[in-house]
C-alpha cells in the first residue's frame, strides 16, 4: 500500500510538471500557481531522495551534528527541562547542589567592631537554609528571589511601599520566601530603578508576588533579594531572558545527553555481549500465531530452562534441540570509555575530580581537586553572590542601628589550611625582620611599622624615608670613627 500511494504521488507530481510546460492549454494566472507548485514539488522529489534512519540516528536524523555545530538556542528558558533534569539526573542535581552549599557553607567575614554585629551574624545563620534555596533555583533555572517578611506587617499593601526604617527596627522576626524565576514572580509595570547607588539599579521597582496558596501582592525591591545567575550579553540579558542570566545546564547539556547517551550504549553493547539461540521444531507456526498449542507448550519448555538454569547453572533441551552460543569480549574499552566521557562532564561543571570523586583511588584522594574548587567558590561568591549579601548586610545594619557601611569578605572553605599558610608566611616575615634589626638597618618603631603593613595587606614593604636614609648614614660613619685602629 505504502509502494502504490508514492508511485501515485510521483505520477502526480510528474504531470503537474509537465503541464506547466504545456502553455497553450493553461491561462495565465494558473500557470503561475502550478509553475510555483512545480517548484514546491521538486523541491519534494529532492528531499524524498535522500536516507534518513531516526533508530540508528543516521542520514537526514544524525543527532550527533547538534555536538559539532553551535547555534543559539532558547535551552534556559526551557523551565520543564531543567526540573526533569532536577529530578531524574543524580549527576545534574549534583552539579546543582553541591556549588550552592558549599558557596554558602564557606561563610563571611564582616568587619565590624560595633556590639551588635554578633545579632547580624546569627540573623545570617539562621538563614543559611533559604540562602542555598536562593542559589539553587537560581543556579537550575538562571534567577531566583528572596522576599523578606517582616512579622509587624499586617496590612500586605505595605509590602508595596519603600521599607520603612522604624518599622524594621520594631520587627522581631526576618523570614525570607524564596522562589525562582518562573513561579511566583515578575516585574510589576515598567518602571525601573534610577538610583545608581543601589544594587538593584535598573532592575524593576515593584514585582507581583504570588505564593504558593495562590495569594498575590506588590513587593516594593527594597524587600527584594535578587540573585542572578551566569551572566548574558546585554542583550539577551535584557530582551530574551528579562533581565535574568543564564541556566547553568545550558552549557552541560551537550556533555550530559552525551554521557547519558554513552551509558546507554554500552548498556546496550553489554546485553549484547552474550547471545544464545536455541532451535526448537515448530517456531514457525509459533511466530505466525497459527499453533497457540505450541506457543503454551513453548512457554513451558523455556521456563523449566530458565529453572534449570537458575537452580543448577544448567541448560536442560530436548535432544533433538539446537543450542547456540555467540560472545563478544571486546568490553575491555569500555570503562576508559566512560571515565574518559566522566571527566568532560565533570570538567564542563568546573568540577573536576569532584563531580564523580577520583575514578582511580577513591573519592577525596586528588589534593588538587580540591583547591581548584574553592578557587572556582571564591571567584563564584564574589561575582553572583556578593550583590545579594551586600543587600542584606544593608538591611540588617539598619535594622539593629548599625552605623556603618557594611564591609565583608568571603571565606575560603579549607580556611584553616589557609591560616597555616599565613602563620608560616608571617613567621618568615618575622625572621626577616628580625635580622635587619639586628643588624641595625631597623630601628624598634620601623620594625613594628612594616609587620603591621604585612598583617594587613599581605605584602612586605619596607620603605625608608629620605630623613631615615640619612639617619642611618649618620649612625654608620659614627660606628665608622668609634673603630679603634690600634685595637
Amino acid at each position: 500500500m505504502a509502494e502504490s500511494k508514492s508511485n501515485l504521488e510521483a505520477q502526480l507530481l510528474k504531470l503537474i510538471i509537465s503541464d506547466t510546460n504545456n502553455e497553450r492549454t493553461l491561462d495565465a494566472s494558473l500557470k503561475d500557481s502550478l509553475k510555483a507548485l512545480k517548484d514546491t514539488a521538486k523541491d519534494n522529489i529532492a528531499l524524498k531522495d535522500a536516507y534518513g534512519n531516526s533508530l540508528a540516528a543516521t542520514g537526514t536524523d544524525d543527532k550527533a551534528q547538534s555536538f559539532t555545530k553551535y547555534m543559539y538556542s532558547n535551552d534556559t528558558l526551557n523551565w520543564w527541562l531543567w526540573t526533569a533534569l532536577y529530578s531524574d539526573s543524580w549527576v545534574f542535581k549534583r552539579c546543582i547542589d553541591k556549588p550552592a552549599e558549599d558557596m554558602i557553607d564557606a561563610g563571611i567575614e564582616i568587619h565590624s567592631n560595633d556590639k551588635n554585629i554578633e545579632k547580624v551574624i546569627n540573623d545570617i545563620a539562621s538563614h543559611r537554609s533559604d540562602f542555598i534555596n536562593l542559589l539553587k533555583w537560581g543556579y537550575l533555572y538562571g534567577g531566583s528571589v528572596a522576599v523578606m517578611l517582616l512579622d509587624n506587617i499586617v496590612d500586605d499593601s505595605e509590602y508595596a511601599k519603600p521599607m520603612n526604617v522604624n518599622r524594621l527596627q520594631a520587627c522581631k522576626t526576618i523570614r525570607l520566601y524564596v522562589t525562582d524565576r518562573w513561579y511566583g514572580i515578575s516585574a510589576h509595570g515598567n518602571e525601573t530603578v534610577t538610583d545608581m547607588s543601589s544594587e538593584d539599579f535598573g532592575y524593576p521597582v515593584r514585582y507581583d508576588l504570588t505564593f504558593a496558596n495562590g495569594k498575590s501582592i506588590v513587593v516594593h525591591h527594597d524587600y527584594v533579594l535578587r540573585y542572578k545567575h551566569r551572566i548574558a550579553p546585554k542583550l539577551i540579558e535584557t530582551g530574551q531572558l528579562q533581565g535574568w542570566g543564564y541556566s547553568e545546564g545550558s552549557h552541560l547539556l551537550n556533555e550530559l545527553a552525551r554521557d547519558d547517551k554513552i551509558k546507554a550504549d554500552i548498556t546496550s553493547l553489554m546485553n549484547k555481549s552474550l547471545i544464545e539461540v536455541i532451535k526448537m521444531a515448530g517456531m514457525r507456526g509459533v511466530f505466525m500465531g497459527a499453533d497457540e498449542d505450541g506457543e503454551q507448550q513453548l512457554r513451558k519448555r523455556l521456563e523449566m530452562v530458565n529453572w534449570g538454569r537458575t537452580f543448577n547453572s544448567l541448560t536442560f533441551l530436548d535432544k533433538d534441540d539446537e543450542y547456540q552460543e555467540h560472545s563478544f569480549s571486546g568490553l575491555s574499552g569500555l570503562s576508559d570509555m566512560l571515565e574518559k566521557q566522566m571527566v568532560l562532564v565533570a570538567g564542563a561543571a568546573e568540577m573536576p575530580g569532584l563531580l564523580f570523586g577520583d575514578l582511580k583511588n577513591g573519592i577525596g584522594t586528588d589534593s588538587q581537586a580540591m583547591d581548584r574548587w574553592e578557587q572556582v567558590i571564591h571567584s563564584r561568591d564574589e561575582t553572583f553572590l556578593r550583590p545579594v549579601y551586600k543587600k542584606f548586610l544593608q538591611i540588617e545594619f539598619l535594622r539593629f542601628d548599625i552605623k556603618e557601611i557594611p564591609s565583608f569578605d568571603f571565606r575560603y572553605m579549607q580556611e584553616k589550611k589557609h591560616n597555616d599558610e599565613r602563620m608560616t608566611s608571617m613567621n618568615t616575615c618575622i625572621d626577616i625582620l628580625s635580622k635587619l634589626l639586628a643588624d641595625g638597618i631597623l630601628t624598634t618603631r620601623k620594625y613594628a611599622e612594616s609587620l603591621a603593613a604585612y598583617l594587613k595587606t599581605g605584602s612586605l614593604d619596607i620603605d625608608f624615608t629620605d630623613k631615615e636614609l640619612y639617619d642611618l648614614n649618620d649612625r654608620t660613619q659614627e660606628e665608622f670613627e668609634n673603630i679603634n685602629i690600634d685595637k
